[in-house]
């Protein structure tokens, strides 16, 4: 949860109250995208999103999101 949204909690009313950065409410988003253009899972933790590629397995998905997660605490990448 804290990879995508910035926080460590879902709010005490649930996701449909879920703030972005900027205060508005900003549904928590799971975006597939080609794996070509991103190889691994991309959170956008400004509007409660994440990016995974359609892997072609659930263990290849596993493998990658735990990679990001665990690197996300030691940098970010800026566009």
């Amino acid at each position: 949860l804290q990879f995508v949204t910035a926080t460590s909690g879902v709010p005490s009313r649930g996701f449909s109250v879920l703030q972005g950065n900027d205060g508005n409410i900003k549904k928590f988003t799971i975006h597939g995208v080609d794996p070509k253009t991103y190889q691994y899972p991309r959170a956008h933790t400004c509007f409660n999103r994440i990016d995974l590629p359609t892997y072609g397995s659930k263990k290849l998905l596993a493998e990658r999101l735990k990679l990001a997660v665990t690197t996300s605490a030691t940098g970010f990448d800026i566009e």
